[in-house]
């Protein structure tokens, strides 16, 4: 069976681009969290909790939060749940995100931790 055939995704591809503003360590993961505007939502501030999987370093879970602010002050939220990688001071993160506006969003989301640049490639799962 062709994952086509599982999952589809809207035409639109969706992005923002914003900036890591902290990064809190632990013995088994850590904190990151950031913000950035995207046409769709406006203001977006986003914590990603991640976890290390103890069986192959540079990898693991992450579960998060986001909220957006529009422009006319609306506000929508979501729940992230996903996984991750890094290879050097880049990590992506793999995740699909429950959206208070009742949509699932599929995200793409790369960290480049050197110059503290956070992008997120999304689109809407059709349902």
């Amino acid at each position: 069976m062709s994952l086509s055939n599982i999952i589809s995704l809207e035409e639109d591809a969706l992005s923002f681009e914003g900036k890591v503003t902290s990064v809190a360590l632990t013995d088994d993961g850590g904190t990151i969290t950031g913000r950035g505007n995207a046409s769709v939502y406006g203001l977006i501030y986003v914590t990603y909790n991640i976890t290390v999987n103890p069986s192959s370093p540079g990898r693991g879970a992450m579960d998060g939060r986001a909220t957006a602010i529009a422009d006319d002050g609306t506000e929508a939220t979501a729940v992230l749940s996903g996984v991750w990688d890094r290879q050097g001071h880049l990590a992506k993160i793999y995740c699909f995100d429950d959206i208070s506006d009742g949509h699932i969003h599929l995200a793409v989301v790369s960290i480049d931790f050197k110059d503290e640049s956070l992008r997120v490639d999304f689109s809407r799962v059709k349902r």
